[in-house]
């Protein structure tokens, strides 16, 4: 297990202290529905494509990736970009729909399912190990931006899988952020400041590494945190898009709007075939509605193959 060891500077001090106060006033920010829908599919699209600009030697440019997206019911044979691309959303999606407010400890059995859906490889060391290096950090009272970075760096240098790695490290990163509210309303990009501050990110973790202190790591990690909840906020308080969405994206026809009214009770679910039925129309125009309203971010999809049922956000 590698030793966590950290000093509560007052560079961190001041960094989680302005978090807290960004987070706070994005928290507050009155958005129109199309507006938070808006900014939201934005940071999908920026988090997929700064998260995979490390490790991708060609990777989707976002108005790419943003086709992908209204593309994808179409089923047509993907790239290896494209197969990287959804396979990662679909980390994220499993974070949102599990993770929001749950108090539970992450597991190594969640690791492993995170893992399995979002990257490659297999695990080569003992779960128990990787059980003791998650908890040794939950049973404290740290700061949600701390546990974050820790858990960040603890996957990065133990290396539990034998691929994917620094991708698990940031979806796990994300997770901790989000089960304890600071995902921001699905806006924060984390990722966009690791790429852009590449070289001091490769220098820190080395220094973490070879001095066995996490203080510069960690100071680093929230000053990210907080200079893209900067930049996130001043996004939504001047309606600024840094990705040219057309309007047309966000508008649902009626059918899908009823769709939406008729899971409106939290228990309740729906299928293909459910809506093929109420609305008599076909299987593929079924699966249009469906995955346009999952991609948009309006429905959980739950499931695989014939037994996928979808419920609203």
């Amino acid at each position: 297990m590698n030793n966590i060891s950290y000093t509560a500077s007052s560079h961190l001090k001041e960094s989680l202290q302005k978090t807290d106060v960004l987070r706070r006033n994005i928290l507050l920010t009155v958005l129109t529905p199309e507006h938070e829908l808006r900014f939201r599919w934005q940071a999908t699209i920026e988090r997929i494509f700064w998260s995979l600009a490390f490790s991708t030697d060609t990777p989707l440019s976002k108005n790419e990736i943003l086709k992908l997206f209204k593309e994808q019911h179409l089923k047509k044979p993907l790239t290896s970009p494209q197969q990287e691309v959804l396979a990662y959303k679909k980390g994220f999606d499993y974070i949102v729909q599990n993770w929001l407010g749950l108090q539970e400890p992450v597991t190594s059995k969640n690791v492993l399912f995170l893992h399995q859906i979002a990257c490659s490889g297999r695990l080569h060391i003992s779960q128990e190990s990787l059980k003791l290096n998650l908890l040794y950090f939950q049973n404290s009272s740290e700061h949600p931006i701390i546990q974050a970075g820790l858990v960040y760096f603890q996957i990065l240098t133990l290396s539990p899988f034998t691929d994917g790695n620094e991708r698990l490290s940031r979806l796990l990163s994300y997770l901790f952020l989000y089960k304890e509210g600071f995902y921001c309303r699905g806006f924060l990009v984390l990722d966009e400041y690791f790429k852009r501050n590449f070289i001091d990110y490769q220098l820190i973790i080395k220094q973490a590494i070879q001095t066995g202190s996490q203080t510069l790591w960690l100071e680093y990690f929230a000053k990210g945190v907080a200079v893209q909840l900067e930049k996130t906020l001043e996004d939504i308080t001047t309606g600024k898009a840094r990705i040219k969405i057309p309007v047309s994206t966000f508008r649902l026809n009626e059918r899908q709007k009823e769709i939406l009214t008729i899971l409106e009770n939290p228990d309740t679910t729906i299928t293909n075939r459910q809506i093929q039925k109420m609305f008599k129309i076909s299987q593929i125009t079924a699966s249009r509605d469906l995955v346009r309203l999952a991609s948009l971010g309006l429905l959980f999809t739950h499931g695989k193959g014939r037994s996928v049922y979808y419920t609203k956000v």
